[in-house]
């Protein structure tokens, strides 16, 4: 797993014309890259994660609140494939265990599931509000979607640590 920043959500989502994530919210995998909502793409299994929140009181705050036929979910763009991204804001802080379902939720999705993303690894990004309007992280991850629990702890420890400056690299053992 490597750390480093991430885009200004708010600024991005004005600049892209739609809805600022808050809470938790699963996010178009080139969020921060798209030269317009046109370009946005979500990860394949979007729908299928957006399903299983719901079925445990997670609501998905995203740029779309639904998946319309405007949007698009794809494997890949622009040739690589895309992230599955999720946004953990400060709110989520407050709710127990909530960072750690919404994972749980997410491996699920990827090891039960029929497509492409249950290959042996995922890309996933993380996105977490750092305390004290010092912007955001993007934990990215590459490996296998049964190991994604692990990164509840460092969402954890984000919210808990004072603001950082510049981007990290850190290694994590996934608690299986």
């Amino acid at each position: 797993m490597q750390t480093v920043d991430y885009v200004d959500m708010r600024v991005r989502a004005r600049e892209l014309g739609c809805r600022v994530p808050t809470g938790i919210a699963l996010l178009p995998g080139n969020f921060a890259t798209a030269a317009s909502t046109a370009e946005l793409r979500y990860h394949e299994v979007v729908p299928e994660v957006r399903s299983a929140w719901r079925r445990i009181g997670l609501i998905d705050t995203g740029p779309h609140q639904k998946l319309r036929r405007n949007v698009a979910v794809s494997p890949v763009t622009s040739g690589q494939p895309v992230p599955l991204a999720v946004f953990f804001g400060l709110e989520l802080a407050a709710v127990p265990n909530a960072v750690l379902h919404a994972l749980s939720m997410v491996a699920t999705v990827l090891i039960a599931g029929s497509s492409s993303a249950t290959a042996r690894e995922i890309r996933f990004d993380g996105i977490v509000e750092r305390p004290s309007n010092n912007g955001y992280v993007c934990l990215e991850y590459h490996g296998q979607p049964r190991e994604l629990i692990a990164l509840a702890r460092p969402v954890q420890e984000i919210w808990a640590s004072a603001p950082s400056s510049g981007p990290i690299t850190t290694e994590t053992e996934a608690v299986v």
